[in-house]
């Protein structure tokens, strides 16, 4: 929930500037560059498609929401949040669907723990895709911007694909299909290729550890619930120390997570992010003490969280928990961008 004063992490307000994505490798092999911005027009919207394979819309954060069916009942839309790890339910929704109480739980925002209700869900459906027996967090719908978030717990032995270019979210087993990020119907020209970054799970989450901002070496981990792109301190540091001249670039923003807690930020350009053998230029993002980096004991050592300000740029992107990677697949001329 944004305020007058601060921005949230459903609705940070940062803009990529002017850069290009760029695949990096020693050797001969050709770079693949694209531009970040919204380059191309809107295309028609494709048709639906059945199974766990989803049309999608997106919030006013531009984040990537999907339709939910909680015991038979919805749709309700929920967010895809790759930076959660556990699903939550809106109160309004849990009220709807008289879901009855569990008990409680800390629930961990930004710059701390929180209480919140649990409620027991008999059967939650994403498509074909559905978990029986959760014990789910409540949040108000106004904090999460939605009427849920769908985390990571749906996606333990899965394989997820943000289609950003088609509007399509799609679940499947692990390692599904001869070649992730192109299928039969696929628009993709052959020689675009998709670019694979190998990772590890680590907290349920998948982090890349073979990443780096400037010439500091950092855990990645993607976080496709924020909006903007979010470093810890140690990494804010540890650029500093390589480049004398970027703190003095830095300007303090407020943050306020879907718990309603507050942390105070400094935003400022990056130098380039680097995923294994891809680099991303000239990104915008925040340096923050946000509590999750302690609850992973990374508070001391450079981590990043990589927020839908960066994916949404590409025309799709997988993350495949099951082979433990992800594949990125640049942008094509044409590709619509998401709208508010």
């Amino acid at each position: 929930m944004s305020s007058g004063d601060g921005w949230s992490r459903r609705s940070l307000a940062v803009a990529l500037a002017p850069g290009l994505l760029s695949a990096c490798a020693a050797g001969p092999r050709r770079l693949i560059s694209v531009n970040l911005l919204d380059t191309g027009p809107a295309a028609a919207p494709p048709s639906p498609d059945l199974g766990a394979q989803l049309e999608t819309a997106f919030d006013e954060a531009r984040r990537m929401v999907v339709p939910v069916f909680i015991n038979s009942r919805g749709p309700f839309g929920f967010v895809v949040d790759t930076g959660a790890n556990r699903s939550v339910v809106a109160t309004e929704v849990a009220a709807d669907c008289d879901l009855p109480g569990a008990g409680q739980a800390d629930v961990h925002g930004i710059a701390g723990a929180e209480a919140a209700r649990l409620v027991a869900v008999r059967r939650l459906a994403v498509g074909d895709v559905v978990s029986s027996g959760l014990i789910l967090p409540v949040l108000p719908r106004a904090r999460l911007g939605a009427d849920g978030l769908l985390g990571v717990d749906m996606l333990r032995g899965r394989q997820m694909q943000l289609d950003f270019a088609r509007n399509r979210f799609e679940i499947s087993n692990s390692g599904q299909g001869a070649e992730i990020g192109r299928d039969a119907n696929s628009r993709i020209p052959s020689h675009v290729d998709p670019i694979h970054v190998g990772a590890a799970y680590r907290n349920g989450q998948l982090v890349i550890l073979d990443a780096s901002v400037g010439d500091v070496p950092v855990n990645a981990f993607l976080d496709s619930g924020s909006q903007v792109t979010v470093g810890n301190r140690a990494l804010r540091d540890a650029v500093v120390r390589t480049r004398p001249d970027f703190g003095v670039r830095l300007a303090p923003v407020p943050l306020i997570s879907a718990t309603g807690q507050t942390a105070i930020g400094e935003f400022a350009p990056l130098p380039t992010l680097r995923l294994g053998g891809m680099a991303i230029h000239q990104v915008i993002g925040v340096f923050a003490p946000l509590h999750i980096f302690d609850l992973w004991k990374l508070a001391d050592r450079p981590a990043i969280l990589i927020g839908i300000d960066v994916l949404r740029h590409f025309h799709d992107v997988t993350l495949d928990f099951g082979r433990k990677q992800v594949v990125f697949t640049p942008a094509l001329p044409g590709d619509r961008r998401p709208r508010v």
